[in-house]
């Protein structure tokens, strides 16, 4: 079976992974905190409300209806991020951006073992180009918690080797996630080549799934052509 679970599917990148990757499994669970809109046009898609941000989610409840089956596709696509000062954004609100980055990741993913040891597939981890060395930004929550997501690709690559699942960072830079799947040359019209169409990101992703199962892409760090700071 080559059921998939996509955390973080209700807008932008990942509705776009979900609306592209639902055809190819059987099953597809999304998590999100409101309905994406492939949940009422596919009989293959069912959805999980989740505040990701939030602390202390019962994890085992809200994956109750997967059960035992085997997942052979995670992907974790989920990013909130300041925008303002760092001295000026509410001490709350960086606990918010970790628990929705970093937190929740690992916490799904360890809630999922199981079942990700069972499918032997792949887990593909959506860091970002602000968790590169040197990169510039000065978003310090949100770079700290995409360095994070890095650190954990690597840590869980080495942990689910054994049991040959294939875990991938992949870093993307400035998307055009105003735009939906379908429209890539509306995304590079409209943005003059400085954000990258979410179509050329899901072409990367389902690359990588793909690929035979003695091939493991580590990372893969995505940055528009227009992006000056990577």
């Amino acid at each position: 079976m080559t059921n998939a679970v996509i955390v973080g599917a209700s807008r932008g990148l990942g509705l776009a992974l979900a609306e592209a990757l639902i055809p190819d499994h059987d099953r597809c669970w999304l998590l999100s905190r409101e309905e994406p809109e492939p949940v009422r046009r596919h009989e293959k898609a069912h959805w999980i409300r989740c505040d990701l941000a939030a602390a202390g989610n019962d994890w085992e409840s809200l994956f109750a209806g997967i059960g035992d089956a085997p997942v052979r596709t995670f992907i974790y696509n989920a990013g909130v991020w300041e925008r303002d000062r760092f001295d000026r954004v509410r001490r709350d609100f960086l606990g918010e951006i970790v628990n929705v980055n970093l937190t929740s990741l690992l916490e799904s993913a360890h809630a999922l073992h199981h079942n990700i040891v069972r499918g032997g597939g792949n887990i593909v981890l959506i860091g970002s180009t602000c968790g590169l060395e040197n990169e510039g930004s000065s978003g310090v929550g949100y770079t700290a918690a995409k360095f994070g997501v890095r650190g954990a690709a690597h840590s869980l690559r080495e942990h689910f080797r054994p049991a040959n699942v294939r875990v991938t960072c992949l870093s993307p830079g400035s998307m055009a996630t105003d735009v939906p799947l379908g429209e890539p040359e509306t995304a590079v019209e409209r943005h003059g080549g400085a954000r990258m169409p979410v179509d050329d990101i899901v072409a990367l992703v389902r690359c990588v799934l793909s690929l035979s199962p003695a091939t493991c892409v580590k990372e893969l760090t995505v940055p528009a052509t227009k992006d000056t700071d990577v």
